[in-house]
């Protein structure tokens, strides 16, 4: 290739006074070469090395003119980067690279270097100058960084993957306890996390208590496959249980047909048997729902009929069983009394019957009428039960749902 450049041997003949090319390249702090322009192997030839050349590879000057650059190539240079060397050089364009090389010692040292040709007066290239660098500390302080960095992203790498089987933990934790709410009542799950040992949960506690029945469910599913009746069942439980958790209830057990809410255990609220009634004029409420949602199931026009009765009471809340499996229970003589109570609304479906203290408690705010005196099984004496007629004038809005 042709161009109007000097040549370095020019420069050298025709250096203006007081100027010597070659003492400007002796001093660079960079090592560099020069050779033959002839690609041709055997050459290139060298030329000239300046002094640090000769302190970089350990080669003298006169050991290495004449001979071919390839004198510091050995088993570890990467000789694909030589692959555009030529072409580029060929036609007069600057070249760079980095690959491993060898000094006279025969250690490894990484060097980057640049090549550039030289033009003669004539325009032709003449020869070429390569500025050469040992980067040998950069190439390890880069590794370096490059493994530092691959440990990072494996440390992060490994803290997402903690980080998605905790998710995975919580959500199956979650997943359990919404399972466990669904056999134990919630707050009863919550007072148990609470505890470091859940085989002494256990207080008296005066609650308003509830059971709530369907009146001649035997008859009411005769004929019915199992499926239906299980279907009948669900959707009476699912709306029920809005009313229960409208009004701080919690659902000791669903046993067949029959509901049993504790109000105040596990843990007490304001104004349980207030709850308790107000639960229970709701829970009437949702029986015209469930029964627009069964029209399918029930035959004839046939309806579901309840009965709910309800106390006021001291009662033993707490675990019951063995160490192995536990029940959680509200027992005593105020759960027996609900009962029993709940029985009497046998004769007078879609009723609601309520305790002497639980009247006591809600007459401000409810308006009873008197059912009768009755004697109850495993009671001593008789007993005055209140039929619920509806709330009083004004007092609808007395608990906050």
């Amino acid at each position: 290739m042709k161009r109007d450049y000097l040549s370095f041997q020019s420069m050298k003949d025709k250096s203006v006074k007081y100027f010597d090319p070659l003492l400007l390249l002796d001093s660079m702090t960079e090592s560099v070469l020069v050779t033959s322009s002839d690609l041709e192997a055997p050459g290139p030839t060298i030329l000239y090395v300046n002094h640090s050349f000769e302190k970089m590879t350990g080669w003298k000057k006169e050991e290495v003119v004449g001979k071919s650059p390839r004198i510091l190539q050995g088993p570890g240079t990467e000789h694909a980067i030589f692959n555009d060397l030529r072409s580029k050089l060929e036609a007069g364009e600057h070249w760079s690279g980095r690959t491993i090389n060898y000094k006279k010692d025969a250690s490894e040292f990484h060097m980057e270097w640049s090549i550039a040709p030289i033009f003669g007066s004539d325009g032709l290239i003449s020869q070429y100058v390569a500025v050469q660098r040992d980067v040998t500390e950069l190439v390890r302080m880069e590794a370096e960084l490059e493994e530092a960095r691959t440990v990072e992203i494996q440390r992060l790498n490994q803290i997402e993957r903690k980080n998605k089987q905790l998710n995975e933990l919580i959500a199956h934790q979650r997943r359990t306890v919404d399972l466990f709410t669904k056999y134990v009542p919630e707050a009863v799950v919550k007072r148990a996390l609470e505890k470091s040992d859940t085989s002494h949960i256990s207080a008296k506690l005066n609650v308003a208590l509830l059971f709530c029945d369907i009146r001649d469910f035997t008859g009411l599913i005769e004929g019915m496959k199992p499926a239906e009746v299980v279907e009948l069942l669900n959707i009476y439980y699912s709306r029920m249980s809005e009313a229960i958790s409208d009004y701080q209830g919690v659902i000791n057990q669903f046993v067949g047909d029959e509901i049993f809410v504790a109000f105040g255990a596990p843990k007490p609220i304001q104004l349980p048997a207030l709850s308790a009634v107000r639960c229970a004029m709701s829970m009437m409420d949702k029986l015209s729902e469930i029964n627009r949602d069964l029209k399918k199931l029930l035959r004839d026009g046939t309806e579901l009929k309840v009965g709910i009765g309800l106390n006021f009471g001291s009662v033993i809340a707490g675990n019951l069983g063995s160490d192995d499996r536990l029940s959680y229970a509200v027992t005593g003589r105020a759960v027996v009394t609900a009962k029993r109570i709940e029985a009497l609304t046998s004769t007078s479906p879609n009723s609601i019957l309520v305790s002497q203290p639980v009247y006591d408690k809600t007459f401000a705010e409810i308006n009873y009428k008197e059912w009768g005196n009755v004697m109850l099984k495993g009671l001593n004496k008789k007993i005055k039960v209140y039929e619920v007629v509806g709330p009083e004038d004004g007092n609808e809005s007395q608990i906050d749902q």
